[in-house]
């Protein structure tokens, strides 16, 4: 008995040994997985056009503002003049020479073709997962105005030409926590709806933004906080064109808008379309703030075109109070290019019916319109 006995513990701590150390194996072998950084921020860069010169001076800004201590990764894809597209990843540098890490090579490609751009930022975040993304656009645009081959209507991207619509840009698979659009015109009321559902904050000029865009050795930290301070970003943007002596340069117009409020928005400004859009026909829009500086002008205050239809509706305070929570920062230069005055901004422009019949027929096809315009 005693010998059984000895035999069998025996045998039972053998097995218990064996589990243990099957068990410490698998474990050991089980691959680490790093957790995930704060935010990846990506930089899309479309610059085969007149902002070619443009691309390495701001790709050396983004250089000398990178710290190693951000709880992220910059990612940024070029598009420049005779030179296929590829992917950088932003490393620490002060030099005038670009040396962050080039980390993926496209063949020659339209970076203004909404698939491109879905491709590419899938191949980012395959990359470099993170707990959230924020989203810079950069190059040409104009708004929400239909993409052709003409410069005045070139809406989102210019590559060689080519750009794509607003509608297509809200195709983009995935949430962001904010879109900066380092662009002219596209802090549109009807662009920032289109948007709602993309991102939960859009930054950009209800206006031109000037080619140097914004001076991303001075931002960079601002957008690795945990909750990114976008009126920080806005206001080291608006110091910068308050600072240069030339008047000119003095161009400078920037909002911040809370995509969560778009729809009471639109609720409320349909209320008051409703009431009051046979107005349209008669206006004066040489009264209306205009955003434009050529002489045909297509964007306006948002606000100020409502209450010129609108003229003492009580409901327009209503509007006015959705806007304050909406457009959570404003500011601008008291005039742009030297050319036209800022008198009065609510930080969002508009498009008004009936300055082009070419463009009637495309606004019609907005979600805006859809929502506002139609009972």
């Amino acid at each position: 008995m005693c010998n059984i006995k000895f035999c069998l513990l025996k045998y039972l701590g053998f097995a218990s040994l064996f589990c243990f150390m099957s068990l410490f194996s698998s474990c050991y072998k089980k691959e680490y997985q790093p957790p995930l950084k704060t935010r990846t921020v990506i930089v899309y860069m479309v610059g085969d056009n007149t902002l070619n010169s443009y691309v390495d001076p701001d790709i050396n800004e983004m250089e000398r503002g990178w710290k190693d201590s951000f709880d992220g990764d910059l990612i940024v894809y070029v598009d420049q003049k005779q030179e296929a597209p590829y992917i950088l990843k932003i490393s620490s540098d002060r030099t005038n020479s670009v040396v962050s890490k080039e980390v993926m090579k496209y063949s020659e490609q339209n970076s203004s073709s909404p698939e491109v751009m879905e491709q590419v930022l899938t191949d980012i975040k395959n990359m470099y997962p993170a707990k959230s993304y924020g989203l810079i656009f950069w190059s040409h645009a104009n708004g929400w105005l239909p993409a052709t081959s003409s410069s005045v209507t070139r809406s989102f991207g210019d590559d060689n030409g080519e750009s794509m619509n607003i509608t297509e840009l809200a195709e983009l698979q995935g949430k962001y926590d904010f879109f900066i659009f380092d662009a002219c015109d596209m802090m549109g009321v009807e662009t920032a709806y289109e948007l709602k559902y993309n991102t939960d904050y859009i930054v950009a000029s209800v206006t031109e933004i000037l080619a140097g865009g914004f001076p991303y050795d001075d931002i960079l930290e601002y957008l690795f906080m945990e909750n990114a301070d976008l009126e920080s970003v806005c206001r080291k943007f608006m110091e910068l064109y308050r600072s240069y002596a030339n008047l000119e340069m003095q161009t400078a117009a920037l909002s911040v808008v809370k995509t969560a409020n778009l729809d009471e928005l639109a609720t409320v400004s349909k209320s008051l379309m409703q009431k009051y859009k046979n107005n349209i026909e008669n206006l004066d829009i040489s009264q209306i703030q205009k955003y434009d500086s050529e002489k045909i002008t297509l964007f306006f205050d948002f606000l100020d075109f409502m209450e010129c239809i609108a003229g003492n509706d009580s409901e327009l305070q209503t509007l006015r109070n959705l806007l304050s929570s909406t457009v959570i920062f404003e500011d601008h230069t008291p005039s742009i290019l030297n050319e036209f005055e800022i008198e009065r901004s609510c930080g969002l422009n508009c498009y008004i019916p009936g300055q082009r019949q070419s463009l009637d027929n495309a606004y019609v096809l907005t979600s805006w319109y859809k929502a506002v315009y139609l009972r």
